[in-house]
């Protein structure tokens, strides 16, 4: 009885060590940090100065309606010419409280993290904002030489 005892109360506290960050910790900061840099300043304000240094140059992207995008140049370069190019200018706001993160450890030593969330899209139109879909999203960040970049991207789920 007392190795059961001992096994769920080792497997919760792996669990609770290994499983989502709170919102205060520095983890989950540098998360909504990176989410800003992609969506915020990129998507939304067209400055794409940066995706080479947070993206990863062999970053996969797979979107439920978009297909898959493969590369940063491509990931760049879609951005660059669909959402900032275009005459229907999108934003993309990230969902209030919807954020998660999870570490990703080798041997204790992170190396990784995923954050998944929910964000709301909205077209511009006869000068307004005009609420557009909704999606989930899942992000694979990897610490590659002491730099965070975005490795593969799920963006699925986008409903009205």
């Amino acid at each position: 009885m007392r190795k059961i005892h001992l096994l769920l109360i080792l497997g919760f506290f792996s669990q609770t060590i290994y499983s989502q960050v709170k919102t205060t910790d520095e983890l989950y900061k540098t998360a909504q940090k990176l989410d800003s840099l992609i969506f915020d300043v990129g998507f939304n304000k067209c400055d794409l100065s940066h995706y080479k240094s947070i993206v990863s140059d062999d970053l996969e992207f797979y979107h439920d309606k978009g297909g898959i995008t493969s590369g940063e140049k491509a990931f760049t370069a879609s951005i660059k010419n669909n959402i900032c190019g275009g005459p229907n200018k999108v934003r993309r706001d990230l969902v209030p409280n919807s954020m998660k993160v999870y570490p990703l450890y080798n041997n204790n030593i992170l190396y990784a993290f995923v954050q998944e969330g929910e964000h709301e899209f909205y077209k511009f139109s006869n000068g307004k904002w005009v609420k557009g879909s909704r999606a989930r999203f899942t992000i694979l960040w990897i610490l590659d030489d002491k730099q965070w970049k975005m490795k593969r991207v799920l963006s699925f789920d986008h409903h009205l």
